[in-house]
């Protein structure tokens, strides 16, 4: 079992810094559970529109619930739906006026899946309710759900449907179907299933129906049966050398071959799950699976363990963890320095730690 760590307080006092708000209420929440009437976490919270990355990217809205340009909405990583899912996960207000109109934006620029043809259309079949965005891709429906419910419109037909999408694309032993994915040696898509979990993590408790209680416990225990991130089919680097110039069709022919050769199996780790970064990408990594089954209360077991070891095995003697991945140069500002001790990732760490009751909020020196 691992030993619950410290807080040290000159940590937390660095890690609540007035000159980020949201991390500061993010910290004061989190990890030293103020309560919400604690006059100090007002104040952070009401300051948080002036965080630096907060501001410089809302500084980026063009006015009408949007960010680039026009054919940008899934742009990596300054288009519409990345902007809006990247404040979310930073705690911005739902009422400032440029996630008003993005959220309006969303709900009005959702598609009906039926109106979807060729191979898209036929991997909605028997979903008459979902809905989709630009791509008809899970991993996007999913982040706009999780954006809508933190938003306030957890309930919202909108909302509900995008992740009627998610739903129907399930395959409790593999990920999600994805025609991404067709293309490569995964027999389904397992790197939106943190995608997936986060955006029914997102719905408020007591909003949850008895469904959505099972597609997280399912969601759950395929993490934990590929060891929170071994999931890389075994031969897969083989397979991208020897298919690249191959045509789609090619591919998707060869696929079940290699498939039923074993080429999958034992699976390998996913060694980019272990460069730490925040906010993140389509990609996932294992700090964000490990606060994601903290969140949902994922019974602590040897496979949680073995995570929660290699996270603290990535912590420096000065207490913190650095950014080691990470979108830098890619928003429309920077959040922590590359390969520098990052104040956010070490927020995080942290809470990973407590959700599992091995955070010693006494033990401050």
């Amino acid at each position: 079992m691992i030993e619950k760590i410290k807080l040290d307080l000159n940590l937390l006092r660095q890690l609540a810094d007035p000159s980020d708000p949201a991390l500061r209420a993010k910290v004061l929440a989190d990890l030293l559970e103020y309560p919400e009437d604690d006059p100090d976490l007002i104040a952070a919270k009401k300051k948080i529109p002036e965080s630096p990355w907060i501001k410089a990217t809302l500084n980026g809205h063009n006015g009408d619930g949007t960010w680039g340009d026009k054919f940008g909405f899934y742009k990596k990583y300054e288009g519409t739906s990345w902007v809006l899912l990247h404040l979310s996960e930073l705690g911005a207000p739902a009422d400032l006026p440029p996630i008003r109109k993005g959220v309006e934006y969303l709900l009005s620029t959702a598609k009906s899946v039926n109106e979807l043809k060729g191979i898209g259309g036929r991997k909605f079949s028997g979903c008459s309710n979902g809905v989709y965005w630009r791509y008809p891709i899970i991993c996007l429906a999913a982040h706009m759900a999780a954006v809508l419910s933190r938003f306030g419109h957890a309930a919202h037909p909108i909302t509900r449907s995008a992740l009627a999408s998610c739903m129907h694309h399930f395959d409790p032993e593999e990920g999600f179907i994805c025609q991404v994915i067709d293309q490569s040696l995964q027999p389904q898509c397992f790197m939106t299933v943190p995608k997936v979990l986060k955006a029914f993590l997102a719905i408020p408790e007591n909003d949850r129906t008895g469904e959505d209680d099972k597609m997280i416990r399912d969601l759950v225990k395929l993490i934990k049966k590929f060891n929170l991130y071994v999931y890389a089919a075994r031969d897969s680097r083989e397979w991208n050398e020897l298919t690249y110039k191959m045509s789609s069709k090619e591919r998707l022919e060869q696929k079940p071959a290699w498939i039923s050769e074993g080429r999958t199996e034992p699976r390998r780790e996913k060694a980019g799950w272990l460069r730490f970064s925040f906010p993140l990408s389509y990609n996932s990594d294992l700090l964000e699976v490990l606060l994601l089954l903290g969140e949902a209360g994922a019974e602590y077991d040897e496979i949680i363990e073995n995570g929660l070891s290699l996270l603290l095995n990535k912590r420096g003697k000065d207490g913190m963890w650095k950014m080691t991945g990470g979108l830098n140069g890619k928003m429309w500002a920077d959040l922590d320095i590359k390969g520098k001790p990052s104040p956010w990732i070490t927020y995080r760490a942290l809470l990973a730690f407590k959700n599992f009751g091995l955070l010693d909020k006494e033990g401050n020196n």
